[in-house]
């Protein structure tokens, strides 16, 4: 087979038709009823035009929905208001938080590396042609969200630090590295020595957990904040750590940010609001939220993207950090 042949899929592999089905039902916003399935992928499609009865069609749905409902997709029902006086439009539509990482599933360097790989391989191989041509069906019947919308259905490992490969590499072969830091109440960078332990992703920040040679202790680094090219060593190499080590520490962090807590009165229906996931639990404007954080001055980061939609009320050195955060973006712009 040459590249530029098709593959052929076995028809009793239901694999692709799966696969097209969860693409389908993941890129509508207002869900899709069975008829507008059959349409638009071609599995359906061809039983159809084969003179298959629409009895064995709803069948093969049925068996369908099951099968994506036995691997975990979050595969759920609606009827419109329009559609309340016609069962038949019941519509489907599947909840796009069921593909988010798992919150408290953390990953060693080495299966980091495999899901670069493997999402890499996604991401250049894009949408296979039918699954291509089943979009452009959806986007005809005005329910389809943009493609590129579904390229994120694909795993990713997202990163924007050029510290996450070397450092990768440093875990994964246990050698010891150098790189500039500058934390934000520094002016200057500091030059920091670490055998790195793992890297995790916390809070939605990737950090490098390991033993800070200067210091003597283990210590955390964000790789935000790392402003310089990590050197690897070519020469010094050290013991990997002990399970024990590394929960101790990470039972350490945990600790912290179970301990840093801050309150706010946030608007209700802003932007704030929906982006801290927030509930209506009374009739009331603005509602209290307490929140845990690992790092003062990343909550800060986030908070002054909702300018107006919320009052810090503790601690007070947040609501000074988010002030001077506003007055720097002033001076800059003035």
């Amino acid at each position: 087979m040459t590249d530029s042949q098709d593959y052929e899929i076995d028809a009793s592999d239901p694999s692709e038709r799966l696969l097209n089905l969860t693409l389908a039902l993941i890129s509508t916003s207002v869900g899709m009823t069975k008829a507008e399935l059959f349409s638009a992928i071609r599995d359906y499609r061809n039983d159809l035009e084969n003179g298959i009865s629409v009895d064995s069609l709803n069948r093969k749905f049925e068996r369908d929905k099951e099968a994506l409902l036995k691997s975990g997709v979050q595969l759920k029902t609606r009827i419109l208001d329009s559609d309340m006086d016609d069962n038949q439009e019941t519509r489907y539509i599947i909840d796009p938080s069921g593909f988010q990482w798992p919150p408290k599933v953390k990953l060693s360097a080495k299966q980091l590396q495999l899901l670069q790989l493997a999402s890499s391989v996604w991401r250049q191989a894009s949408l296979s042609s039918d699954a291509a041509r089943g979009l452009d069906r959806l986007r005809a019947l005005g329910t389809s969200t943009p493609s590129s919308d579904i390229i994120a259905f694909a795993p990713r490992i997202k990163t924007q630090s050029r510290a996450f490969a070397p450092l990768t590499t440093a875990v994964t072969e246990h050698r010891q590295v150098t790189f500039s830091y500058r934390r934000p109440d520094q002016d200057e960078a500091e030059t920091r020595t670490l055998q790195p332990w793992r890297i995790s992703h916390i809070e939605d920040q990737w950090l490098v957990q390991g033993f800070d040679v200067a210091r003597g202790e283990a210590r955390n680094f964000l790789l935000k904040r790392i402003v310089s090219e990590v050197k690897v060593s070519k020469d010094i190499v050290f013991d990997s750590p002990t399970q024990k080590q590394i929960d101790e520490h990470q039972d350490e962090l945990d600790a912290h940010i179970a301990n840093n807590i801050a309150i706010l009165n946030v608007k209700k229906g802003s932007s704030a609001w929906f982006h801290y996931d927030m509930s209506a639990i009374d009739e009331t404007d603005v509602q209290q939220l307490k929140i845990q954080y690992m790092d003062l001055a990343l909550l800060a980061d986030d908070l002054r993207d909702y300018a107006g939609d919320f009052e810090v009320i503790e601690p007070k050195q947040l609501d000074e950090a988010v002030r001077q955060g506003y007055e720097k973006v002033a001076v800059a712009h003035a």
